[in-house]
């Protein structure tokens, strides 16, 4: 038994497949060889697609020209927003397996204007590069998993912390090591300045960076672990998630009093 089509199926396949002609003809009337060049397709190709979406009610043609009917601009709206929203998707991939699993949860909506920057062969600091730039905007700065986030921030943030950028960090016990292994130096003077408090935690999800005027998520690559990306917004819903996130981090983590690898010893042991 053949099933019927559902009612609407054949314009849903006709609206996808002609979407880049719904879109060209939503910014205004053309004629077929406007078409043509605009979409770098065939006489015989419009004349076929200009049939097609005819038959459908979505366009009309007066004085040599193409145009969308009013339900064809209904369709070109929908599909207008469909792409975008399908662009946002795309564009935020990294996100969606980060923040899926963490409680509380964050709608992806509200990442939906965000700055995405990845790492790419051409710039596998893009990442790091963006986050300094939000680092120098800001008076106070609070985060975790700084490795996911920027990998080199010691000396990145250093100066800035010296000056009084009230810094709050949340690391693993090993990257808390290594930090005061490779730079002992600036441990113990950023311990001297006050302004850095680092607790250590032994499970974190990502990074988080949470900046005066935005924050931001880093993603690691899982098999190298170095940055993937940087996801960063301004929206209060992502502000409230992050906060709400990173104090929840804070009060279970463990305090750390001085920035040398035997006090950091001595504070996971007197925690287990």
């Amino acid at each position: 038994m053949v099933e019927d089509t559902p009612p609407g199926s054949a314009l849903n396949i006709e609206v996808i497949k002609r979407s880049p002609m719904l879109a060209a003809l939503h910014e205004g009337a053309m004629d077929r060889h406007s078409l043509e060049q605009r979409l770098g397709i065939s006489k015989s190709t419009v004349h076929r697609n200009t049939n097609s979406l005819a038959e459908q009610g979505l366009i009309e043609r007066s004085d040599g020209e193409y145009q969308l009917t009013k339900f064809g601009e209904a369709v070109a709206e929908v599909v207008a927003t469909f792409e975008a929203d399908m662009r946002t998707t795309v564009r935020l991939a990294p996100l969606f397996e980060a923040i899926s699993a963490v409680q509380p949860g964050c709608s992806v909506e509200a990442f939906s204007d965000a700055t995405v920057t990845t790492a790419t062969d051409g710039d596998p600091f893009a990442p790091l590069a963006r986050f300094v730039s939000l680092v120098q905007e800001t008076e106070t700065l609070r985060m975790f998993d700084s490795y996911a986030v920027a990998p080199t921030y010691m000396d990145e943030i250093h100066g800035q912390v010296l000056d009084g950028l009230e810094t709050k960090v949340i690391e693993r016990p090993d990257i808390a090591l290594d930090i005061m292994e490779n730079y002992p130096r600036k441990c113990v003077e950023l311990c001297a300045s006050e302004f850095l408090t680092m607790r250590v935690h032994d499970t974190l999800p990502f990074g988080i960076g949470i900046f005066d005027s935005k924050i931001g998520v880093g993603i690691r690559d899982r098999e190298s672990g170095s940055p993937r990306a940087f996801i960063d917004t301004e929206t209060r819903e992502a502000r409230e998630w992050a906060e709400t996130l990173f104090e929840s981090y804070w009060n279970e983590a463990t305090q750390l009093d001085r920035f040398h690898p035997k006090a950091l010893r001595e504070a996971i042991d007197s925690d287990a």
